[in-house]
């Protein structure tokens, strides 16, 4: 018994303060910064998934972590102080993450609307109800994307997200139909879009067309005619309806021009469903039909205008899709937000459920489970104090050398800098909005992605740039660890300079063997140089720059890191020309290398005989 109360005092008790405190702090730092001053834009998964599923691991490292080490944790077999943390942190995750779900809805403020129109002026809110609005299924825009997830790509993901537009009434379309007297041979003069009887007709069959079997003429001014039609718009349309034509112009002009008077919300509807990513092009293509027609049918029957409330999407993938299927057809009046809802069909007064319930029922099961396994292990035979304030100063000393990945030192330079490189171009894409599990590939192109198009319209700066870019957090964590690996190996073997050379020209290599490859696919990542560097390495351990023990320990570990890339290359979605192309460049460099680095070596050892290890070799 007084075991399991010293336990108690020394472990638990602490255990559960600090589990409390990190719940209220990040809570109360998410209300004050994101939902009552709106400090800073982020992605909704940021900042209700991420930060809160990482912020837990500081408290426990720092504070947790030493009281943890006072139980008696030496076994033969195993990790048990990884295991307790392991236990730990995932105890506090869980509320954490609840809390923050259930602050979001029950924070959030309904706002009642006569007309969706008074949306833009008033304060912004989460939820809305609207007495009066137009929905209007004809005139949506959608979307389609497509992705690739899972821990070996092994899926192929297909997104279709659907903008309706919403509108106070019918009538006020009219407003923007330029009723000047208009003829055709106005038509003939100006650089206008025309169209007969809803079809589009050149300048050569306006001149064939008979003035009197013209019915009527409308013209839509530029804004107009390219909210509907797009660029070809930009001049404006001369709308024409013939004598004889069975079809009535007015009827028609009155259903497009729905698009003439800027929404000022939109409704939003997404599909999603994942495939396997395994499937030639011809399957996944039929795959994709099977969905898009399965969301027509669904899209079909959905009465969007039945819904208890609405809900403004936040800054996140949806929201940026479904501003990207907005901005698909027309100009964007860039003076008002788009605001995209979405329609809820459950009442207003259930949006919590039983997350507040969940929240200390997260709590007490992680407490349990963490109580339970302080039981398999006795405390150290030492004193209390002194054994908590060892723990704590050794416990600084190891954060300290975590740190020290990240900070260039001599024969440590390059490494750390392009890692650090790396990663604040991933967060600046992060905090720019752009996502964080995964990108798409339109905004890779746009941050410098390789492209072989753009690149043989002079844009060659692509092939540096791509290298720094990663396509989520899973690509850029998996690329630094390889980094990191080869990096602390190789660097102070070859040198710094040597280093951040042959990393740049295989990196180069990488990207040219890429778009010589493919034609018109967006590659990004460090992976080429990295594979280059792993050439580089690998073709020195096969001469007799290392000792044999060296060669021995590494060259296995080696062969087995790029053979096992290579093949999940072939899975799909990795792209392999680039791996390629690094590693057969960094084989070549690494050759080309040998003699000048055997001669250093030679010539230090003749200065020095001490020196009989080739792995102390430095530049």
């Amino acid at each position: 018994m007084p075991q399991f109360i010293k336990k108690l005092r020394l472990i638990f008790i602490p255990y559960l303060f600090i589990t409390i405190a990190t719940v209220i702090t990040y809570t109360f730092l998410h209300w004050l910064l994101f939902i009552q001053n709106d400090f800073i834009s982020l992605d909704e998964d940021v900042i209700n998934f991420w930060i809160p599923f990482a912020f837990p691991i500081i408290p426990v490292l720092i504070w947790l972590r030493p009281n943890i080490k006072l139980l008696d944790l030496k076994v033969k077999k195993g990790d048990p102080l990884g295991a307790y943390i392991f236990i730990a942190m995932f105890s506090m995750i869980a509320p954490v993450l609840i809390a923050q779900n259930y602050l979001e809805t029950a924070t959030g403020k309904l706002t009642p609307l006569n007309k969706i129109g008074e949306i833009v002026q008033l304060p912004k809110t989460k939820y809305y109800t609207v007495k009066s609005l137009v929905v209007d299924k004809h005139l949506l825009r959608a979307k389609t994307t497509y992705g690739i997830s899972g821990k070996h790509n092994e899926n192929f993901d297909m997104y279709i997200h659907v903008a309706v537009p919403l509108f106070d009434s019918v009538n006020k379309i009219h407003k923007l139909i330029d009723h000047n007297y208009i003829n055709i041979q106005t038509l003939k003069r100006s650089k206008s879009l025309i169209l007969l009887d809803g079809k589009v007709i050149s300048k050569d069959s306006l001149n064939k067309i008979n003035p009197d079997d013209i019915k009527s003429i409308y013209f839509l001014n530029e804004r107009v005619a390219t909210s509907i039609y797009g660029s070809i718009g930009k001049y404006g349309a001369g709308l024409m309806t013939s004598l004889n034509s069975s079809n009535k112009q007015l009827p028609t002009v009155k259903l497009d021009l729905y698009a003439a008077t800027y929404p000022k919300a939109w409704l939003g509807i997404s599909f999603e469903k994942s495939i396997n990513n395994s499937l030639s092009s011809a399957e996944k293509e039929a795959g994709y039909k099977e969905f898009a027609n399965s969301c027509q049918q669904q899209f079909d029957v959905q009465r969007l205008d039945k819904f208890q409330y609405l809900e403004r999407y936040p800054v996140g993938k949806d929201l940026k899709r479904f501003t990207k299927a907005i901005k698909s057809k027309g100009i964007i009046d860039n003076s008002i937000p788009i605001i995209v809802l979405k329609p809820v069909y459950e009442p207003f007064e259930a949006r919590n459920g039983n997350t507040f319930n969940w929240i200390f029922g997260s709590f007490g099961i992680g407490a349990f489970v963490f109580l339970i396994a302080l039981l398999f292990r006795p405390l150290k035979k030492i004193e209390e104090e002194t054994t908590v304030a060892i723990e704590k100063q050794e416990d600084k000393s190891s954060n300290l050398d975590m740190l020290r990945i990240f900070m260039p030192r001599e024969g440590y330079f390059i490494t750390p800098i392009l890692i650090d490189l790396n990663l604040f171009v991933f967060m600046l894409m992060v905090f720019n909005g752009l996502g964080f599990l995964t990108f798409e590939a339109s905004d890779l192109l746009k941050w410098g992605g390789n492209y072989r198009p753009f690149i043989q319209n002079g844009e060659y700066w692509r092939l540096f740039t791509n290298i720094f870019l990663h396509s989520g957090l899973m690509h850029v964590l998996f690329n630094m660890y390889g980094l990191l690996y080869i990096g602390t190996i190789l660097e102070p073997i070859i040198g710094s300079k040597r280093f951040a050379l042959f990393y740049l020209i295989t990196g180069l290599i990488a990207s040219a063997a890429s778009i010589w490859w493919h034609p018109a696919t967006v590659s990004i990542g460090a992976s080429g140089a990295i594979f280059g560097i792993f050439g580089l390495f690998f073709a020195l351990l096969s001469t007799k720059i290392f000792p044999q023990e060296f060669n021995k320990a590494f060259l296995i570990s080696t062969a087995s890191f790029i053979g096992i890339n290579l093949l999940y290359g072939l899975s799909g979605g990795i792209d392999n020309a680039a791996h390629i192309g690094g590693l057969f460049s960094g084989l070549i460099c690494g050759y080309a290398i040998y003699p000048i680095l055997k001669k250093e070596f030679d010539e230090r050892q003749a200065n020095d005989p001490s020196l009989n290890d080739g792995a102390n070799l430095n530049d």
